[in-house]
């Protein structure tokens, strides 16, 4: 057979019967990135159930109360009396943040003095824990300004003087690329690559492995034009996937685009080479068609933890760094984020380069162990 018979063969398998091939491909990917987005699609973390100790009951303690309830970052649950139904609330996870107003809280602004208030948090998930502390400091900084410039004011100071003096220092913060530290944005694109590469050692990983116990009509045809010519489709219609799920992720979840199409084409279109052609891989080194999908899946699960999406890299340990340099998903999650959130990566060529070359080793071993296998004299010596 030519290579061009061997691709247009290829390509009909992809998409035969009812339920092709294909559309097992397209549908990871976008089933990740439907189910992810839908979880993910507040953005940011809101409304965490919060119960509120207020020791003092004064109108400087009501005040604040009310800042805590007007804030869409915290779920006022209840005003307690005791100690302990504070404590009880959090022990049962009724509530995950606890505020405690301290007694005389009104009287010692009054009086200049300092007032601590006490935000008690349960950081099982750290993600709550971050959203209640970056919550609280802007509550707290907003209300302390307010006071303080009251206390100023009753003192016959104009208002503007008493802002400045009562905020002497004005700490800025400008977020740039993701403005609302949305989860969605941050966490979208890679979890739908990671679904996407899991579809290609799905449909891609038994490729090869089933032709072992079928040479016959491959006797006049080369090794290499087998796996390119079983290749290319796959890795076309995996790069129109890849294209695809990130304009769902872009047009049904409001995932910002600022890249040139181009740009996220060749990031993609590497990726999946390189993926396509691991799987390729297992599959001729496979002795069945069971252990060419267990050994990639092994391979490829942990991406998610090791490939810098969620967690950076500069802060994994020199094992987990080159653990991670090992992962496909390592030279795309970061990449494609800038991309999207930025619109520009500095490593965006570099990358494309390791994932084609690598993938054209793994490609080349698999045309060197296929034509060994298929080997009559070599497979009667494994036999043996």
């Amino acid at each position: 057979m030519k290579l061009l018979d061997i691709i247009i063969d290829e390509m009909q398998s992809l998409f035969r019967g009812k339920c092709s091939i294909f559309l097992l491909l397209l549908g990871i990917p976008i089933a990740y990135s439907l189910v992810f987005g839908c979880a993910y699609s507040n953005g940011v973390i809101k409304y965490v159930p919060t119960v509120i100790y207020d020791q003092d009951q004064t109108v400087a303690s009501r005040s604040l109360t009310q800042a805590y309830i007007d804030s869409e970052r915290f779920n006022v649950i209840r005003q307690v009396t005791t100690q302990e139904e504070m404590e009880q609330a959090l022990q049962d996870n009724n509530a995950l943040v606890a505020i405690t107003i301290p007694l005389k809280f009104s009287q010692s602004i009054k009086l200049g003095e300092s007032s601590a208030v006490l935000v008690t948090t349960n950081s099982t998930n750290v993600m709550f824990a971050n959203a209640v502390i970056s919550a609280n400091n802007e509550i707290g900084q907003t209300f302390s300004a307010a006071i303080s410039q009251k206390l100023l004011e009753s003192s016959n100071q104009l208002p503007a003087a008493a802002l400045k003096a009562a905020v002497p220092v004005r700490m800025g913060v400008r977020i740039i690329n993701n403005p609302t530290t949305s989860y969605t944005n941050f966490m979208l694109a890679g979890l739908g690559a990671n679904g996407l590469q899991i579809g290609i050692l799905l449909v891609a990983g038994t490729v090869l492995v089933k032709e072992y116990s079928n040479l016959a009509r491959w006797h006049n045809t080369s090794s290499a034009a087998i796996i390119i010519g079983k290749l290319l489709p796959h890795w076309w219609s995996a790069t129109a996937i890849f294209l695809f799920f990130i304009g769902v992720i872009t047009i049904v979840f409001g995932v910002p685009f600022r890249s040139n199409i181009a740009s996220v084409f060749f990031l993609g279109s590497a990726f999946t080479f390189i993926v396509t052609n691991i799987s390729f891989f297992f599959s001729v080194i496979a002795k069945d068609e069971v252990s060419a999908l267990q050994a990639p899946l092994l391979y490829i699960m942990p991406g998610l933890l090791f490939s810098g999406l969620s967690w950076p890299s500069i802060a994994m340990n020199q094992f987990a760094q080159i653990f991670s340099a090992l992962l496909p998903l390592t030279y795309l999650a970061d990449t494609l984020r800038e991309l999207l959130l930025s619109g520009y990566s500095p490593i965006l060529l570099k990358n494309i380069l390791i994932m084609y070359s690598v993938g054209s080793i793994f490609c080349l071993a698999s045309i060197f162990i296929f034509s060994r296998r298929r080997n009559p004299k070599t497979a009667r010596q494994r036999g043996q």
